[in-house]
This record gives structure tokens, C-alpha cells and sequence, in this order.
């Protein structure tokens, strides 16, 4: 039966289906325009046949191959798009999905990430996703199974921060990155997730915001403590992004890990704050929220949701970090007890830039 075009409940493109040869196909085009779509249909379908009648595969773009996984297989989260335009960038245009081994898999790795990178990074930013996309190609007849190395990556060492440590990073950060840092430790958020909230996805009557396009793809719905809502309240737009740089201008979207939008003023409240020798990064925020939260409601099924976990393998090691003494400590901050003043800069040193 040859391939034919056809439409998809939900998808906005056509899409080609049928058997070729013994070979059954369904999957997008990857557009909803009839010309190109039939362009689309009738290369895979010689394609198909060069393949069952002289066992050759067709010649296949990683681009081509990346771009046919994200149609079939969303939807994706910004940050897994953002990450796959990175390794199509590192990769070219012209690499075909039968060149891409563990050689270039080495290469790709040593262009995206720092030296000092460990396994669970380059596992995470490299490998992972590329396995992806020549999983998708694989099963399409356009190259073999792929097989990297994938070695074990060392347990994590989770970074978090006592309620002291988290009410000085707060107290040393500059008057514009003062309600985002309070809103991260706050709500576990993560920082893209933070930078993308608007106002019209905030309720400070309710106390209650909505992250939307979260990392798993859904959205999810936050609890403001008392503390977020008070920086929160004192911010004197209420239109558009609600966390702005120094110039009252929107961060821009990075591709790049790490807090890269706000990394100066981050280095400095840290500075300030008796805490740059340490691993701290703005990701650190969410480890302290969840290590609060396991330490104040002792709930891991509570945990994994308030915090868009998929499995409880992935909060389990929050469960026992933090002393239940320390609980009390951690929900006065909640409700700001602790905070002297959360709009007074440490006098030392200039604000970050």
C-alpha cells in the first residue's frame, strides 16, 4: 500500500502513513502545506523502497533527523528545545545521523561544556538528547541503534542553604535581583521558570502563581509564603515580566545552563554574604526549598508534586539533609520572622552590575 498524506486529531500538520515494501510508516511531515507535504511523502517513499529493494538507507540529516523528533515526539519544554538547539549549532548542518559515534559525540561535548563538567552534565546536555533523536532515526530505517558510553555518574553532592545562609544571600543581593532571590528560595522555582512568570499568572490576594511551560512540558501551580508575597507586593510594575534587570528591562532567554542572566549580581550577593567559596549557584535555591519542605511537612508525595518531580526516586535524598530541629527556623523565615529588612543592601561594596 503506498504512503498516503492525512490529518491528525490535535496536530496542525499533514501527516504520511501507509507500507512500503513490508515497511510500515506514520508520522508528520512537519507541515500543513499540501505541496510540501506531498514533496515530503513521495521521498519517503523511495526512500523505502531503496531501502527494502537494495538494503541501502537513506541519506539522512541530523538537522533533518532532530527536526522530525521534536514533531512526533512533543511536546518538549523551552529548556529541552533551547538544549537541542545548542547540539544541532555544535554539530552543523551537513552531518548525516550515520557519522554521529561516541568520536563525535566527544567532540560535541568538549565545544558545549566547561572542563570541569561531570558526568551527569555531559549525560544530561550531550548524550541523552543525542541518543534521542538516532533512537527516532533508527526506527525510521535511517541509521543503526545507537551505542555511547554512558558511564555512571558520581552521586550528586546537593548544595542547599540554612535559613541564616539564605537570609544573608537575600540581605546581599542587589535591590533588583532581591525579589527573584527571595521568590527561588521561596518557591523552588527554577530560575528559567522564575524569569518567565508574568503578572497576569500572579495572585498575591490568593497568594498563589502559575509557572507555565515548565521543564516536564505542564504547568504548575506555586503556594507564595508570606515572605514572597511581601517582595512580591513591593514591586512597583504590574504589567509584563515580574522580575526585571537593574534597567527595568526583561532577562532575555539564555540557551546556556548555570544562571547566566543574572551570574554577576549572583557572584556578588554571594561575595557579600561570606558564601562565594562555595558551590552556590541560583539552582541552589530549589535544593532549599525542597530540603525545607521535606524537613517542615516530612511528605515526599507532597514534595514530588508542589515541586514537578516525575518520580519520588528524584526528592528521596532531600528527605534527610536537613536536621527537624531546624524546621521551626525554616518556616519563621517563610513567614519573614527573620528577614531585618528585605529592601537595606549591605553597605560593603558597590550593587552588581
Amino acid at each position: 500500500m503506498p504512503l498516503r498524506l492525512g490529518r491528525r486529531p490535535g496536530s496542525p500538520y499533514l501527516w504520511v502513513s501507509g507500507t512500503v515494501r513490508g515497511q510500515r510508516l506514520r508520522e508528520s511531515t512537519g507541515t500543513d502545506d499540501p505541496a510540501l507535504a506531498e514533496e515530503y511523502r513521495s521521498k519517503r517513499e523511495a526512500d523505502l523502497y531503496r531501502a527494502a529493494v537494495h538494503g541501502a538507507r537513506p541519506q539522512v540529516a541530523f538537522a533533518a533527523a532532530a527536526e522530525s523528533y521534536i514533531v512526533n515526539s512533543g511536546p518538549h519544554s523551552p529548556a529541552t528545545l533551547a538544549r537541542l538547539r545548542r547540539l544541532l549549532i555544535a554539530i552543523g548542518p551537513k552531518a548525516q545521523v550515520a557519522e554521529i559515534d561516541q568520536q563525535r559525540i566527544d567532540v560535541v561535548a568538549a565545544k558545549l561544556l566547561r572542563l570541569t563538567s561531570g558526568q551527569a552534565t555531559r549525560l544530561r546536555e550531550v548524550t541523552t538528547p543525542i541518543r534521542a533523536i538516532l533512537t527516532h532515526a533508527a526506527r525510521r530505517g535511517w541509521c543503526d541503534m545507537p551505542n555511547f558510553e554512558a558511564p555512571a555518574a558520581s552521586p550528586p553532592r546537593t548544595e542547599w542553604l540554612t535559613p541564616a545562609e539564605a537570609d544573608a544571600v537575600a540581605q546581599n543581593a542587589a535591590p533588583h535581583l532581591q525579589p527573584l532571590v527571595l521568590f527561588l528560595i521561596g518557591t523552588g522555582a527554577r530560575l528559567g521558570e522564575a524569569l518567565a512568570l508574568e503578572w497576569p499568572d500572579v495572585d498575591l490576594t490568593h497568594a498563589r502563581a502559575r509557572l507555565r511551560d515548565t521543564k516536564n512540558g505542564a504547568d504548575r501551580n506555586l503556594e507564595l509564603c508570606p515572605r514572597v508575597v511581601a517582595a512580591l507586593s513591593r514591586l512597583q510594575h504590574r504589567i509584563g515580566h515580574v522580575f526585571r534587570t537593574r534597567a527595568g528591562r526583561r532577562y532575555e532567554p539564555r540557551l546556556e545552563q548555570g544562571g547566566g542572566q543574572i551570574k554577576t549580581a549572583w557572584a556578588t550577593a554571594l561575595r557579600r554574604a561570606g558564601l562565594s567559596k562555595r558551590a552556590i549557584t541560583p539552582h541552589t535555591c530549589r535544593h532549599t526549598w525542597a530540603t525545607w519542605h521535606a524537613a517542615i511537612h516530612r511528605d515526599p508525595q507532597l514534595l514530588r508534586h508542589e515541586g514537578g518531580w516525575s518520580s519520588l526516586a528524584l526528592v528521596d535524598r532531600y528527605a534527610h539533609l536537613a536536621p527537624r530541629t531546624m524546621a521551626a527556623e525554616m518556616e519563621a523565615w517563610r513567614l519573614g520572622a527573620l528577614a531585618k529588612s528585605d529592601t537595606q543592601i549591605s553597605n560593603s561594596g558597590k550593587m552588581a552590575m
